[in-house]
């Protein structure tokens, strides 16, 4: 069949448009993409900049949690924001959009402070789904209060010993709050009584002041209590952004040098924040990776019935372990933490010891003296 140049120029037309069409659907361009503006108004309860944005307005747009998004603020951008609630499924230095309690956004990442001046704009801008989010274990689905749904007292307040490597036997435990008010943390007590089983001598208080210490003493009672009242604690007042709070963990260490063991380390639960110590000491001890993984890893098992071995437990130990690792080997990377791509870190080669000693005493500034006594204070040596 013969084909004229009107029919040939029809078909050129169709399938341009065609091709347009196509583009249009499969191919949605930048100013397509989902985005809303928000006002800082405060700070969130991680202390970072909260939003005048409802979550329920990004929810009205058909996205849910676990979206990610890219943050542009006044002054930068943050790509890779995941949506979360109540913080749940975050690990340490990821970037968040999250839900607070009374249905606004704030935006963050643990482990580093988002900067954005109170009246400035911030702009959400949909980028896709979080793969990682759908990974990461839901902490609350197994969290409970109930001693009894765990298989031993130990395990309910998240309280263990801390071996391997050339630590001494019974001088570092690790566990869940033993300051916070009982009433409304059914673990206080049981760490108390395994603190006094255990004959701690020490404690470090990382999340505490010592006003909330002397707080706590004024309206609780309990051996941790009275150790404190001894005199016989260390409270740092170290928050999440404990790699930029490098005095509060020189504060740290230098307590445990001047002080007699057994030794109790805690935060809030005992994860984040004792999980950084705890895995620095151990490194210092010549641990080996995986003593150290375990025992990075075990917090979240005992507080969250997460199985050992399971697609969850490896996210932790990559989310915790790894990344914890890497900047303690690589501390000239801390400012740089929020454009981090955490999918392409490798730890497995890390000369974890050196790593250890090397950031104590080029990044904390600590003497060879001070660590050597550290180490008589911890170790087989002592």
């Amino acid at each position: 069949m013969k084909v004229g140049k009107k029919e040939i120029l029809t078909i050129a037309v169709v399938a341009v448009v065609l091709s347009m069409a196509y583009t249009w659907v499969v191919y949605p361009s930048e100013e397509d993409s989902l985005e809303f503006t928000g006002e800082v108004i405060g700070l969130s309860s991680y202390n970072q900049p909260k939003l005048d944005l409802s979550a329920q307005e990004i929810f009205d747009s058909g996205l849910k949690l676990g979206s990610e998004f890219t943050i542009i603020t006044v002054n930068d951008t943050y790509t890779g924001a995941i949506m979360l609630e109540s913080y749940l499924g975050i690990l340490m230095f990821d970037i968040f959009v999250n839900v607070e309690d009374d249905g606004l956004v704030s935006i963050g990442c643990v482990g580093m402070l988002i900067n954005a001046d109170e009246g400035s704009e911030v702009k959400l801008v949909h980028t896709g789904e979080s793969q990682r989010y759908k990974n990461t274990p839901d902490y609350n689905v197994q969290y409970s209060n109930d001693v009894h749904d765990f298989p031993s007292e130990e395990v309910f307040a998240n309280f263990y010993e801390v071996t391997g490597g050339n630590i001494a036997p019974g001088v570092l435990y690790r566990s869940f709050s033993s300051l916070s008010d009982p009433a409304k943390q059914a673990r206080v007590p049981y760490v108390n009584q395994l603190a006094d089983e255990y004959g701690i001598k020490y404690l470090v208080a990382l999340s505490f002041s010592d006003a909330s210490v002397q707080s706590a003493i004024s309206k609780y009672s309990g051996y941790c209590i009275d150790l404190c009242k001894d005199g016989k604690y260390v409270a740092p007042n170290m928050g999440y952004l404990y790699f930029q709070q490098k005095e509060k963990t020189i504060q740290t260490l230098e307590s445990i040098i001047d002080n007699d063991g057994p030794y109790l380390v805690h935060c809030n639960v005992g994860r984040d924040r004792t999980g950084f110590v705890i895995l620095l000491l151990q490194a210092l001890c010549g641990c080996s990776p995986e003593e150290m993984m375990e025992c990075e890893a075990r917090a979240f098992c005992n507080l969250y019935s997460i199985e050992p071995g399971s697609k969850e437990y490896f996210v932790i130990i990559n989310g915790t372990y790894d990344r914890n690792m890497y900047l303690i080997a690589n501390y000239d990377e801390i400012d740089n933490i929020l454009n981090m791509d955490w999918s392409k870190i490798d730890v497995s080669k890390v000369d974890t010891q050196k790593a250890a000693y090397q950031y104590c005493t080029d990044y904390l500034g600590l003497s060879s003296e001070q660590i050597e006594k550290l180490l008589e204070r911890l170790t087989v040596m002592g």
